[in-house]
């Protein structure tokens, strides 16, 4: 029999437990989770502020007649 300590676990064991996580393991992941919101937040930004590629479509002219002129 092996000892406790050196024990494998079976791939299909279905427990595991979940530790607490200190503040400074917590800190990395929520300054990397702000800093891609601020860059997708400033290039969608910067897509909203450029200028169209196309041009927009022009209202239809209307024409005055003449005659209306007074």
């Amino acid at each position: 029999m092996e000892p406790e300590n050196t024990r494998r676990i079976a791939a299909a064991d279905p427990y595991f437990y979940r530790r607490p996580l200190r503040m400074n393991e917590v800190i990395p992941a929520l300054g990397v989770g702000v800093g891609v919101g601020l860059a997708a937040f400033y290039v969608a930004r910067l897509l909203l502020q450029r200028t169209p590629l196309a041009p927009a479509p022009e209202a239809p002219r209307v024409r005055q007649d003449p005659a209306a002129r007074g």
